[in-house]
């Protein structure tokens, strides 16, 4: 029997892949390949011409049109992360070629991420750190630091890790608005605590706004100068979604000038030049950032590994892929 080809863009060892990713299947029966994520497009039409399952992630070169029309024999794109902004989702609809992500696999690590970013900024902890390093002893007005008990929480974005975030907020005692494209039953509002606003009010009503939305041209820019202007006095911002969907310069100038009070992001750009714009930007402001890592976590490869490899043999098996964002 010919074996079945999987290419996957994810950057992690060969053998380790192998024996995540083929854990419910016969791993003698698939060809399995990890491609470099730096091929050229045409590279890319060649390595999958003939893939069946196509692995990618954040990083994956952009599967464009022609990239699919090239894969006669693909039956699946799953993206091993939650995002899944690196294909042409209307090209893949047309071609009839089925799209998952990973939905909901890192809510719980990116809502405790997401979380300890506000609680740090509330109390200006990772400036008083810095200067205590520094060896000062750092001067502050207690009436210039929050609790999240009593605060308003707005959440951009209720899928799994909005939801968790809702969770822990209204556990910490805050009010919880929330945003999102189908508004939840009154029912579900009650159950979870939660109250519906647009998107303008979440912004105009927020004492802390978290972004939790996927990158598509509709979030795109999302926040920036004009919704900044809509915001509090002093609010929090935090994003552990995609970078695109904020400006960072209007967040730091709106940090700079007084108008936020603090700012988190998970998603820094990775070039050495545009980390010395990001120190450029919130050095020495009320702002944290972390290289990506709000879905990272001990317990969260487990439940990464048992999905991924349920999703190759869900496909070979000829059922139906869970978490498709198109068919």
């Amino acid at each position: 029997m010919e074996k079945v080809k999987l290419v996957s863009f994810a950057p992690w060892p060969l053998e380790n892949q192998r024996s995540w990713f083929l854990k419910y299947v016969d791993p003698s029966e698939i060809e399995f390949t990890v491609a470099r994520r730096d091929l050229s497009e045409d590279e890319v039409c060649e390595t999958i011409s003939d893939t069946t399952i196509i692995l990618a992630t954040p990083g994956t070169p952009f599967l464009g049109r022609k990239i699919l029309e090239s894969a006669k024999e693909l039956k699946l794109v799953q993206f091993v992360s939650v995002g899944y902004d690196r294909i042409d989702l209307e090209a893949a609809a047309d071609l009839g070629i089925p799209v998952a992500n990973n939905a909901g696999v890192n809510a719980i690590t990116v809502s405790e991420h997401a979380i300890m970013m506000v609680l740090v900024l509330q109390r200006k902890a990772l400036l008083f750190h810095n200067e205590v390093m520094e060896g000062t002893w750092p001067e502050y007005t207690p009436g210039d630091m929050f609790e999240l008990r009593g605060r308003t929480l707005g959440v951009l974005g209720l899928g799994a890790i909005g939801t968790e975030v809702a969770k822990i907020a209204v556990g910490f005692g805050a009010r919880v608005l929330y945003n999102k494209r189908s508004r939840l039953s009154e029912e579900a509002e009650a159950e979870l605590g939660v109250e519906y606003r647009s998107f303008e009010d979440l912004l105009r009503e927020s004492d802390v706004i978290t972004i939790h939305v996927p990158l598509t041209d509709e979030t795109n820019g999302m926040i920036g100068e004009d919704e900044i202007a809509m915001m509090k006095d002093k609010a929090i911002v935090v994003n552990t979604a995609r970078r695109p969907i904020v400006d960072e310069a209007a967040l730091a100038k709106a940090l700079r000038e007084g108008k936020l009070y603090g700012v988190g992001i998970d998603v820094p750009r990775i070039s050495e030049t545009q980390a010395e714009e990001l120190r450029d930007l919130f050095s020495g402001l009320n702002a944290i950032t972390t290289s990506h890592i709000a879905s990272g976590s001990a317990q969260i490869m487990g439940r990464f590994i048992e999905r991924l490899s349920e999703c190759v043999r869900r496909v070979l098996a000829g059922e139906q892929p869970r978490f498709l964002v198109t068919a």
